[in-house]
């Protein structure tokens, strides 16, 4: 008998890995493709922001609650959903560079939000199954695979592109993809329902919604209408008066969509902040990365020329130095400490993008800024959920983690809103990005990663396991 549970672990574990490796490639693979996307439909830089700005806001709108669902409901039955939507979503995109339909591609793109939720599932799919050492075990292989997908999907687009010389033939490889793990999902995975109270806080998750969205659009007006803007502080303003209102409702109810007690408590509530800095940059920088090194300085006055296999060159070695980062992590730990990991972090990838924002950068200030930018938040990206599974307390470790994704997802919402304006700074008449709608982005992402170095190293205190209270 135990010689078969473990075969069935291993095979669930095996089907698990192969559907994350499935969705790194696909979240990798579309990226050095952007500027192709907008050469092919006519939408330009600014515009193109929207390419990563729609799923990672539909996907910090959705995950808790989907997350939550998937606890009620059961792992596969919610994976048997967001699967299929993500298989169809990778369709709609392909229809959309079949007809140069920059708006299907778009809707294509909502659908595909959800597939930020299939890793939180996966691994609540192995705990169930599984615990101690296998359960590690088995979740860092998931992790790592899932890194090494987005790496190889990110290095082989841009190759497939100029082999294919075609974008929909290029685009057409995910949907092959994505079918294996629907196939996958639907006939190999097993179940779980880990019994939890069917209550869903469904004014938590709207007031969610709208205070997210409040506040993106508060953002956006801000940087277009300038400091002065009175409808853009209006919009931050409100933001922050129904973020009151949800505080204060979600410590009142029994069964809250966020646990506020835990993400704001003294010995977690820094790690959050910089989770949400870490996502502002990391899910926003890629996008105007790529446009920026295929832009032609002959025209333009800056960027690379770079065609799509160099792009993926560049965003492949930042996507490899992140996975070494994240390897070194557990000696670093053990060595500098918890702080001062994190410290380090956010110390080397605010120093890559303060050099990056440098006018006339050059050849070299691009590989310091794909070393530097890599290790440093693939530092922050593993030291943190270390550290918070160290703080939580016994019962609340899974859900402070959970916490972890979801504050990375919305600070990538917030951010990437954040930057379709700051690229539009500068824009010549004719809406043309100019350098220096790029230089305030990186500047902005230096001082966004500062503002989660200052955050960590005055509040987080203590670096060993705290005694819980």
């Amino acid at each position: 008998m135990s010689i078969k549970i473990k075969n069935e672990h291993a095979a669930m574990v095996a089907t698990i890995v192969i559907i994350e490796f499935i969705s790194g490639f696909t979240q990798g693979f579309y990226e050095p493709l952007i500027p192709k996307f907008g050469e092919a439909m006519g939408v330009d830089a600014s515009g193109l922001q929207l390419f990563n700005v729609i799923p990672t806001a539909i996907a910090a709108l959705f995950v808790p609650l989907l997350t939550r669902l998937g606890d009620i409901k059961g792992y596969r039955k919610l994976l048997r959903v967001v699967i299929p939507m993500v298989f169809a979503a990778t369709i709609v995109i392909l229809l959309g560079t079949v007809f140069n339909s920059w708006a299907l591609v778009l809707v294509g793109r909502v659908l595909n939000g959800p597939i930020a939720v299939w890793l939180p599932l996966h691994i609540a799919l192995v705990h169930s199954k599984s615990e101690g050492k296998s359960a590690v075990t088995a979740v860092s292989a998931i992790v790592a695979t899932m890194t090494f997908g987005t790496v190889i999907g990110t290095a082989s687009s841009g190759f497939l592109f100029e082999a294919f010389n075609a974008l929909p033939a290029t685009v057409a490889i995910i949907p092959g993809l994505q079918l294996i793990a629907v196939l996958l999902i639907v006939f190999v995975m097993p179940e779980f329902v880990s019994g939890a109270d069917s209550h869903i806080d469904k004014l938590g998750f709207i007031l969610l919604g709208i205070i997210m969205l409040l506040a993106i659009f508060g953002f956006v007006e801000v940087v277009e209408g300038g400091m002065e803007s009175a409808v853009g502080a209006a919009l931050i303003i409100a933001a922050l008066i129904v973020g009151v209102f949800w505080f204060r409702y979600q410590k009142r109810i029994e069964h809250p969509a966020i646990d506020v007690n835990i993400m704001f408590s003294r010995r977690m509530f820094p790690l959050y902040i910089g989770a949400i800095c870490y996502g502002a940059v990391f899910y926003g920088f890629m996008s105007p990365t790529a446009t920026f090194l295929a832009a032609d300085p002959a025209q333009l006055g800056y960027g690379f020329a770079f065609e799509p296999s160099s792009i993926s060159l560049a965003q492949t070695s930042i996507l490899i130095a992140t996975v070494i980062a994240a390897l070194i992590v557990p000696l670093l730990v053990k060595s500098l400490k918890p702080k001062a990991t994190l410290i380090l972090g956010f110390v080397l990838s605010a120093g890559a993008f303060a050099q990056w924002a440098v006018p006339g950068v050059t050849f070299v200030n691009l590989i310091i800024f794909v070393v530097l930018s890599g290790l440093g938040l693939g530092i922050v990206s593993a030291a943190i959920p270390v550290i918070i599974p160290e703080r939580a307390t016994k019962d609340t470790k899974g859900i402070a983690t959970g916490l972890f994704n979801s504050s990375q997802t919305l600070g990538g919402a917030l951010g990437g809103g954040l930057f379709v304006s700051l690229l539009k700074v500068g824009a010549t008449p004719a809406g043309v990005i100019t350098a220096i709608g790029y230089t305030t982005v990186w500047a902005t992402c230096a001082g966004i990663l500062i503002l989660g170095l200052i955050v960590v190293a005055i509040f987080l205190v203590k670096d060993a396991s705290q005694k819980q209270a």
